[in-house]
C-alpha cells in the first residue's frame, strides 16, 4: 500500500498532539508545563516581533499616501466601498477601520487564552473588553490624525458587540482616537438589532452618507461581503479584487484568528479542541 508524504505529515502531527495529551504536558524533572496551544507562535509573533511592528507601520504609511491620492481633485470618483452607489462624488470623504488587531492590540487577551488553554468564549472576551486596557496598533493613531487633519470622517466598524460599545468608546478615546460621545462613528455588531457578523449592511449605511475613500482591516469581511465560504473560495474572492489591495484596501496582518481560520472548518465546525487541531493538521498542504 502506498502512502503519500502528506499523509505521513498529517499522521505525525496527529500523533504529536496525542503524545502531548498523554504525557500531561510535563517538562524536565516531571515539572508540569503549560498545555501546548495552537496559537502560541502566532500570538508571540504578534505581541513581540519587530517584524509585526514594521509591517503595521508600513501598512499605515502606505494608507496615508493612498488617502492623499484619493483626496486629489481629479479623483472624485474614487471609492473603496463596493457598496457605494449613485452620485457619490460630492459626498464628504470618510475612512473605515476595523478595531481589533487594526487599531487596538488585543494580544493580552490572546495571551490569556494561550496560557489557560481555553477556547474563545464571548463572556470572557466581553469581560476583557470592559477592562478598557487594549493598547495601540503601531501606525494607526498617526494615520487617523492625518485623516482628521484632511477633514476626513473616521468610522470604526467592528464585530465587537453592542453591549461593549461604551467600553470600546472609552478605550479608543483614552488612546486619542476621535470618537463621538454618542458613538455615531462606532458601528458595532447588534446595533439597531442587526446581529449579522457580515459588515456589508453597515458599510452600505456609511456609504449612503459619505464617500468611503479607504478601508483598513485584517480580514476579508472588513472589505467585502459573502466571505463565509471555504478557503478556496476566499482565495478566489481576494484574487478577484487584487487591484484594490494596497490601493483602496489596506490589510493589517493577523495570523491569530479570523475568517481564514473558520474557512478551514467551513460547513463542518469541530466540537472539541483536539478535533480542531486534528483538522488543522489535515489542512496542511502536501
Amino acid at each position: 500500500m502506498s502512502v503519500t508524504l502528506g499523509a505521513v505529515r498529517v499522521r505525525a502531527g496527529i500523533a504529536a498532539v496525542a503524545v502531548v495529551a498523554l504525557l500531561g504536558c510535563r517538562g524536565a524533572g516531571g515539572v508540569a508545563q503549560p498545555p501546548a496551544h495552537e496559537d502560541l507562535d502566532a500570538v508571540l509573533w504578534y505581541a513581540t516581533a519587530a517584524e509585526f511592528r514594521a509591517a503595521s507601520e508600513q501598512a499605515y504609511h502606505w494608507a496615508t499616501i493612498q488617502l492623499d491620492a484619493a483626496l486629489a481633485p481629479g479623483n472624485r470618483s474614487w471609492t473603496a466601498a463596493l457598496e457605494q452607489g449613485g452620485e457619490f462624488a460630492d459626498l464628504p470623504p470618510a475612512v473605515v477601520l476595523d478595531i481589533d488587531e487594526c487599531v487596538l492590540d488585543t494580544s493580552d487577551f490572546q495571551s490569556e487564552m494561550v496560557r489557560s488553554g481555553r477556547p474563545f468564549d464571548i463572556e470572557s472576551w466581553n469581560a476583557w473588553v470592559r477592562k478598557e486596557e487594549a493598547e495601540l496598533i503601531p501606525g494607526a493613531l498617526d494615520f487617523v490624525a492625518h485623516a482628521v487633519e484632511r477633514d476626513v470622517r473616521v468610522f470604526f466598524l467592528t464585530n465587537r458587540r453592542f453591549e461593549v460599545e461604551q467600553a470600546t468608546l472609552r478605550n479608543l478615546a483614552r488612546l486619542g482616537f476621535p470618537v463621538d460621545p454618542d458613538g455615531v462613528n462606532l458601528l458595532t455588531r447588534g446595533e439597531d438589532g442587526d446581529d449579522d457578523s457580515d459588515k456589508t449592511a453597515r458599510r452600505a449605511s456609511i456609504a449612503s452618507r459619505y464617500r468611503i475613500v479607504l478601508i483598513v482591516g485584517d480580514d476579508l469581511n472588513d472589505f467585502l461581503g459573502e466571505t463565509h465560504v471555504d478557503s478556496a473560495a476566499r482565495t478566489a474572492l481576494a484574487d478577484r479584487y487584487r487591484a484594490w489591495w494596497g490601493s483602496k484596501w489596506i490589510l493589517i496582518p493577523n495570523p491569530i484568528y479570523g475568517g481564514w481560520e473558520r474557512s478551514i472548518f467551513y460547513s463542518n465546525p469541530p466540537h472539541t479542541r483536539d478535533e480542531r487541531l486534528k483538522r488543522k493538521y489535515e489542512a496542511l498542504p502536501d
